[in-house]
């Protein structure tokens, strides 16, 4: 199986902090070793999907983590590598996310004393760093947790500013989520100061 035909079998849920399963059917490795968890994987830093040259890749940065895993997918996901292969020209795509826990509802966050460990930050460091474009769309609670400001920092820190976009504002200045987004819909410069 091929990264070319693969297509995930059905969208993932996860309670906030349960543990991804481990692969259920075979899986491009390269989606293997490209998908990163934590030992217990409770939290996710990197999610990986390659139709193309797997070096030449957007990557999203998002609020967090949803149940998508190197076999499952979610609508967010699923959007975003439809836009980065129809639209934006690349080969491949990673989620990244401002906290790493896993969990579909951000609303439960708070039912969790850990929503980020330290190597998701060194994470973000590393791909957004190498990404020809990064998208950034954490929403509101990720503002108002105050994580999407110091990612907002790292990117600055390790991209030129002109290749991170987003789809358009919150009224506190957030970057909207991608999924009631047209698939179409333009990327805005996000640091445009």
């Amino acid at each position: 199986m091929t990264s070319r035909t693969w297509k995930p079998q059905r969208h993932a849920v996860a309670a906030i902090g349960a543990s991804a399963p481990l692969p259920s059917m075979a899986v491009d490795p390269l989606i293997t070793e490209r998908t990163i968890f934590n030992v217990d994987r409770t939290h996710r830093f990197t999610l990986f999907r390659h139709w193309g040259d797997a070096d030449d890749f957007a990557c999203g940065i998002s609020m967090n983590p949803s149940g998508a895993a190197e076999d499952v997918s979610d609508p967010t996901v699923d959007g975003m590598c439809r836009r980065a292969r129809e639209y934006w020209g690349v080969g491949a795509y990673y989620q990244l996310n401002v906290m790493s826990v896993r969990g579909t509802y951000s609303a439960e966050l708070k039912k969790t004393g850990v929503v980020n460990l330290p190597e998701n930050d060194e994470w973000i460091r590393r791909i957004a760093s190498s990404a020809r474009l990064v998208i950034v769309s954490w929403g509101n609670p990720g503002h108002k947790s105050g994580r999407g400001p110091i990612v907002a920092g790292i990117l600055r820190q390790v991209c030129d500013p002109n290749r991170v976009f987003c789809f358009g504002r919150n009224k506190n200045g957030s970057p909207v989520h991608p999924l009631y987004q047209r698939l179409d819909a333009p990327l805005l410069p996000f640091f445009a100061d």
